[in-house]
């Protein structure tokens, strides 16, 4: 079993990363799925379904080539009582007992599997343990040991989720996928721990422990579809900052060239400031060894302001003020040399 067990996840891990991998990265990235835009929802609906399909058909597959529990055995569901329990096995017995089958050569086996589902369901401790961990062996085994069988699956995908989602394109998939990885954990504990099964009612003839073992087989799907859809979807907050500045930093210089020409002097050149109009001589010259001692180098000459009709009027009337000030100053200076 252990050996069987090994090869089916080896065929799993070989199937999901080389096979479904490629597939579900085409769905995310064809441009003829996605219309020009990665990652788009027509992309990532079609990724979905096919790791829905592929699952599905791995467990269907899975299930059909298993072995029939003690419950399916007998045809009682988990939650039945011991008289249920001993009433299905009697009325096996009166059907399919060697006795009363004795042209079936292969009848002695048969009673054999249902002798020992009998055996295992009718007592109270070895059911349970068969219920919860798929052996009746089990019920030797403490609580610790329980605990640390289960948590070699946790361990196993929490390193192997950490290497397959190192990055940052995958750092919102490492959160699904740990985030799901979580809730099964809670769910394990639950169920096998402390004897809550939810999914009774869904599936009244399976054991907890092939509930548990499916949703195990439905983690590494899950988390290779949270890895591929969280590259694609990715979006680099740091790189689209730096593009959005740049881009700011372009409009600035061309507004500042339009407002340049608007008032009559040279467009500055891309990533640049233009000199005023007037001081392009200036600083040739000075660039040429034309410039005064002193003086630094490219130094612009003034422009001359534009006055508006406002600055004008309040002008005149400051130059008018001031005349008739000196007027009366002259007079008051020249009255004493007349007496």
């Amino acid at each position: 079993m252990g050996e069987e067990a090994g090869s089916s996840e080896l065929i799993d891990f070989v199937l999901y990363m080389f096979v479904l991998g490629p597939s579900v990265e085409w769905c995310l990235k064809s441009p003829r799925v996605n219309k020009g835009k990665p990652g788009s929802k027509s992309g990532i609906l079609l990724a979905v379904l096919l790791l829905t399909a592929v699952a599905g058909f791995k467990l269907s597959f899975d299930y059909v080539g298993r072995t029939p529990n003690h419950f399916e055995t007998l045809g009682v569901r988990i939650d039945a009582t011991s008289t249920q329990v001993k009433r299905a096995y009697r009325d096996i017995s009166l059907i399919h007992h060697p006795d009363k089958n004795p042209e079936d050569k292969n009848a002695g086996e048969k009673f054999i599997k249902y002798q020992a589902a009998y055996e295992v369901l009718k007592d109270a401790s070895k059911r349970d343990a068969y219920n919860k961990f798929g052996s009746a062996d089990s019920q030797t085994e403490d609580t610790g040991s329980k605990l640390m069988s289960l948590s070699l699956f946790y361990v196993i995908w929490i390193v192997v989720g950490y290497l397959l989602t190192m990055g940052k394109a995958s750092e919102d998939g490492r959160t699904w996928a740990f985030s799901g990885l979580l809730t099964l954990a809670v769910f394990e504990y639950q169920t096998r721990i402390l004897s809550i099964d939810y999914l009774a009612p869904l599936f009244p003839y399976s054991t907890v422990h092939e509930k548990v073992e499916l949703l195990h087989k439905l983690f590494p799907p899950f988390m290779h579809g949270a890895r591929m859809i969280s590259q694609v979807i990715f979006m680099d907050i740091g790189l689209v900052n730096k593009l959005r500045l740049e881009e700011m930093h372009l409009k600035v210089d061309e507004l500042m060239r339009t407002v340049m020409t608007m008032g009559g002097g040279e467009a500055p050149a891309a990533g640049g400031v233009a000199l005023p109009s007037g001081a392009a001589g200036a600083a040739s010259a000075d660039a040429t060894g034309g410039g005064e001692s002193g003086k630094p180098l490219f130094q612009a000459a003034p422009r001359p302001l534009r006055r508006s009709k406002t600055v004008c009027a309040a002008t005149r009337r400051c130059q008018s003020a001031l005349s008739s000030k000196k007027g009366k100053i002259s007079r008051l200076s020249a009255s004493p040399r007349s007496s």
